[in-house]
């Protein structure tokens, strides 16, 4: 059974309990740099939530009693969506409320000029969508923004408040012994998919220069110029693609993929292939999208762009 504190937050949640009626607020004296209203400054150098790090760590392994004991209890097993991302449903609070948190390790919409306060001695956001939902995220990169964020359902109780504390007991556990995932032999888990291409195939299909924009842990965006074509790398659990869905194509190494255009409102082109199978029918997926959202978008170019950025990442993948 999972069994969580009530503390007050910074602006919107302060003078609430955390299930409101249900039961009396616990106080917890706040680390430095977590009070509301502070919010912490400088570089992040935290080695423990460092992207390289929150990689391999399992989010679900996170949501146990010891994270959400305060919030209420449950007796459902966490989910995972994605790497880095897990979520518990139907835990039930003291007053029988019904919680459900989602946890992301590697939050790329952050935006650290709206953190209203610190958290463990990182800075904090927080974002209440509506009076049931609430965003709060932990900053654990300026540059690139990232964070690690809950986002709580909470009908009736205070999400923001409920968020807090998940998110406290979760920075706690990642810089003391955080679960980690299992690493098969080959596996890309802990590949920077911003350092997942051969620089000589990024300039041949962006330019010298590229940009690289994280999309979470597990994705990253290659932009030439911010008017032209970008190209998108993403490495995932899921179902190795169809060969009927698109066009079969060879990358080299003995590698075999899948490729399939569209031109519905760009030209746009994917190249993805199983790097290492995981289960009879799952595995580690890697995607490589080409888009182009300008005049001169050509999907014959597109599909070029992909498979030459795609045949460019695989020396870059861990041999299997």
């Amino acid at each position: 059974m999972l069994g969580i504190v009530t503390l007050g937050l910074v602006s919107g949640c302060a003078g609430e309990d955390l299930a409101r009626s249900n039961y009396q607020r616990t106080t917890i004296t706040a680390e430095p740099g977590s009070s509301p209203g502070e919010v912490p400054t400088g570089e992040i150098t935290d080695p423990a939530v460092a992207a390289s790090a929150l990689r391999t760590v399992d989010p679900c392994g996170l949501l146990t009693e010891d994270t959400l004991g305060d919030v209420g209890s449950t007796t459902e097993d966490p989910y995972a969506s994605d790497w880095g991302e897990c979520r518990a449903s139907n835990i039930k609070d003291a007053g029988g409320k019904t919680v459900g948190i989602s946890l992301n390790l590697g939050d790329s919409l952050v935006t650290t000029d709206n953190a209203t306060g610190g958290i463990e001695g990182l800075p904090l956001i927080e974002d209440p969508l509506d009076e049931e939902t609430c965003f709060v995220t932990a900053v654990t990169s300026r540059g690139p923004a990232a964070g690690i964020a809950t986002q709580v359902t909470y009908p009736g109780g205070n999400a923001c408040n409920a968020g807090y504390t998940v998110l406290q007991k979760v920075i706690q556990a990642v810089r003391a012994d955080p679960p980690q995932y299992e690493q098969r032999a080959g596996t890309a888990l802990a590949v920077d998919p911003c350092a997942s291409v051969e620089e000589s195939a990024v300039s041949k299909v962006l330019g010298d220069g590229a940009l690289r924009s994280p999309s979470g842990l597990h994705a990253c965006r290659y932009q030439g110029d911010s008017r032209g074509p970008s190209v998108s790398v993403r490495m995932r659990l899921g179902y190795p693609p169809d060969n009927k869905e698109g066009t079969p194509v060879d990358l080299g190494r003995g590698v075999k993929a899948t490729q399939q255009a569209s031109d519905s409102g760009n030209s746009s082109c994917k190249v993805e292939w199983q790097h290492l199978g995981v289960s009879d029918d799952e595995g580690e997926i890697i995607s490589v999208s080409y888009d182009d959202y300008s005049d001169a978008a050509d999907v014959k170019k597109s599909c070029e762009g992909a498979l030459a950025m795609a045949k460019g990442v695989v020396p870059k993948l861990p041999s299997t």
